[in-house]
Order: structure tokens, then sequence, then C-alpha cells
């Protein structure tokens, strides 16, 4: 299999074979490559994973037919189920969000025996480096396997000292350990003013703006007095806070709450059933790739808008994706860095861009649906 079907951190993996000739391992977070089908070709028993990411899971999920029930795909925040059989090792993508890798690293203590290596592989610019003494406050035996594509391997080993990680998640030594290792206790709340009602949001680790409301949000808040009613569909929803805002007017209006990261998803759901959000359903999508029927509103703080100039070939497919999903006369309403050229962009697709407000580095762009 070429290796240009492979991430650097898979081709590092790779590399090392001889680490993971293992009869069971256990791999979270991985990327939607041909990693998994490589190391189950080359010897690997089996395989149970779990990835945050929806597109990762699309491309990973043919697979797991290709291999007669050795590979296990979970599109999940956690493993909640116990594993079928004791792992002899594990495999950890890394992630950009710290707070996220001490929860996965508390849910693989709750799931695996204290002597099975653990092995974090990631990207130089990501930040792997620093996890090698970030490890030892966990592990009594951490070292660097391998070095290179820009990449490094870690592995890590050895009994994990209690609390080390997150310690508002499941304690495997706690005298009435749960049945379930869940995301109950790793949720964080903040709160959001809407007219005259306080909002309780909930969101988990690695989802956008963890524990806080992001300015681009603050700013686009600022603008939802005037919206349409009917079915209303909120891309890129991360906790729920515009969805939760929304709900609170008095126009009746059922809310679609899309977003790729299971974390973002899971938060979501928190947020609207802490506040006894009716009219809801939240939905996994690759863009809009599972979203189906006509919308009357497509509101959005997308997820594309940090100012990489590749992204614009992705605003500009959501743009005409939207376009499709609303109904004549139906608003696009969306958020972004105002240094980013959005106006052009949007009246490529819908003829005209209306900025309702540029404040604190960011505008509030609309858009309707003529024909």
């Amino acid at each position: 299999m070429s290796s240009l079907s492979l991430s650097n951190p898979s081709q590092l993996i790779v590399r090392n074979m001889d680490c993971f000739e293992l009869d069971h391992l256990l791999m979270i977070g991985l990327p939607g490559d041909q990693l998994v089908s490589q190391l189950l070709d080359e010897g690997l028993g089996r395989v149970t994973a779990l990835t945050r990411d929806f597109s990762d899971y699309r491309r990973l999920k043919p697979l797991v037919g290709n291999h007669n029930d050795r590979f296990f795909l979970t599109f999940a925040p956690v493993l909640e189920e116990p594993l079928s059989s004791p792992v002899d090792g594990v495999l950890i993508f890394l992630q950009k969000s710290k707070p996220l890798m001490d929860f996965w690293l508390e849910m693989i203590r709750f799931h695996v025996a204290a002597n099975v290596p653990i092995y974090l592989v990631g990207e130089n610019d990501e930040g792997i480096k620093s996890w090698k003494k970030r490890l030892k406050q966990s592990f009594s035996d951490v070292k660097s396997v391998d070095n290179a594509r820009h990449c490094v391997l870690l592995e890590a080993c050895g009994a994990m000292n209690k609390g080390a990680v997150n310690k508002g998640a499941v304690n495997k030594g706690a005298v009435n350990k749960p049945d379930q290792f869940t995301e109950k206790g790793a949720f964080k709340t903040f709160t959001v003013q809407a007219m005259d009602k306080v909002l309780s949001i909930s969101s988990l680790p690695g989802v956008f703006s963890h524990g806080r409301l992001d300015v681009g949000t603050e700013v686009l808040l600022e603008t939802l007095n005037d919206l349409p009613s009917g079915n209303v569909l909120d891309f890129g929803c991360g906790a729920g806070v515009i969805s939760a805002y929304i709900s609170e007017q008095p126009e009746a209006r059922h809310l679609t709450l899309v977003d790729c990261d299971a974390m973002a998803l899971a938060s979501s759901r928190q947020t609207m059933n802490d506040l006894g959000v009716e009219n809801f359903q939240v939905l996994a999508s690759d863009g809009l790739s599972e979203v189906t029927g006509q919308f009357d509103l497509i509101i959005s703080n997308p997820p594309f808008h940090q100012g990489v100039k590749t992204h614009y070939e992705v605003t500009e497919r959501f743009l005409s994706e939207s376009h499709q999903k609303l109904k004549v006369g139906g608003e696009l309403r969306i958020v972004a860095n105002s240094f980013l050229k959005y106006p052009p962009i949007i009246e490529q697709t819908f003829g005209r861009c209306e900025t309702l407000l540029s404040r604190n580095g960011f505008s509030i762009y609309r858009a309707f649906k003529k024909v």
C-alpha cells in the first residue's frame, strides 16, 4: 500500500510496525486513512477504534466490513461499553485540546489494565513534543520511540498515578466504580444571557470555545431579534449556544443542530435537554452530507473562518449547499472574521450580501434565496 494514502502520523506508525504486533489494539482519535487496513493486513489481530470526527468515520466505516469482525469502530465522545476482550496496546492520535486528551487518558484508565503500553503519536506543530513531560505526570515510564516525518511517537507504560489526569472524570481506583465510563462528569457549564433569561450551556473538552462564550457568537447573538420562524438549521452547532438562544424566542421553530464532532453533538444535546427544549434534533454530518429537507433559516458560526486561504473552498461549498437547502425566500446568516472576504463569495451564490453588524473583529452577514 502506498504511503501516500497515509497521514504523516500514520506513516510513522507503519515505520514502527513491530510495536503493534498485538492481539488487540485500541485506537483513539484515528484519522480517516488506510492505516487500520495496513495494520490488519500485516498481522495485527483486531482493532477497536473510537473517532470523534464524522468525516473520518464516513471514510473508515466501509473498512469495517472488509476485515471479518477484526475492526470495530465507534463514532462517539467516549467508549461507554466494556471492551469485548482485553487489549494489549493503545494508540492515541494527538488532539489539539489538552483537556480532551486528559479526558481520553482517564477513559483509557477505566477500560485498560495498568500494564498495557500507551502510544501517543502526533505532529510537531500540534505540540507533541510537550507531551513527553505531560505523560510523565501520569505514567512511571515514558520514552520517545521514533521521530520522523515531522512527527513523534511516544510510549508510556507503568501504573498511572491516581488523579494525575482529569480529576472530574471517573477514578478507576474508586471504591464504587461504575459499570460505564461516560462523559457526564466532564461537562463544563457557562451562562448566556437571552433576553430576560440566563441560559446554562454545557460543553465537553475539545468543543470549540469550551466552557465560555466566544466573541464571534456573542456578536451574532446581538442580531437574533428578527429571525424567520419555521425550520432552522444550526450548522457547526458546537455546544448549542445559537440554538439555545433561538429556542427562547416565542415564534414556533424546529431546530436541527449539525456538527461533525461527536463531542459537540453530545454537548448540544445536553444543552438543549437541560433547557427543556422539545422541538429539536441533533445530527452528525460531514458538511451538509446528512442533512435532508428544506429550511427557512440556516445560521452558523462556521468552523472554517480562521483565516486560512485554502478554507475559502470549503466556504464556497458550504454556501452552495446552503443555497440548495434553503426554501425560496429563506435566509442565510453567518458570523465571520471581518478581514475575511466573505461578502463576494456570498454574492456569487446569493446575489446580494448584507452586513448587519461589525464589532470586535467579527461581521454578521445575511443573504436571502431569491429563486
